[in-house]
């Protein structure tokens, strides 16, 4: 592995799960993300492998996992905008 295991911010289609796992072993990202398309018409357990390094990886440089940033839009408490009258 080159670097560690995140999420990326900049190289993402959906979640940056691909991007950041091609980054992290020195691949294409396209290539991961074909790999895990054609894998997970084969083998489900793909799309839940993605779905739970999307939970538990956080976004590179130290940002957020899926899993906060599904707490955040649940939570209900919401900052309103600044200019909110």
């Amino acid at each position: 592995m080159k670097q560690p295991l995140t999420r990326s911010a900049s190289d993402k289609m959906i979640a940056g799960v691909c991007g950041g796992v091609a980054r992290s072993f020195g691949t294409d990202a396209s290539l991961v993300r074909i790999l895990a398309v054609v894998l997970s018409l084969f083998f489900g357990v793909v799309l839940v492998v993605y779905i739970a390094l999307w939970l538990v990886l956080p976004l590179e440089e130290g940002g957020p996992t899926g899993f906060d940033d599904l707490k955040k839009m649940f939570s209900g408490t919401s900052t309103p905008p600044s200019d909110y009258r």
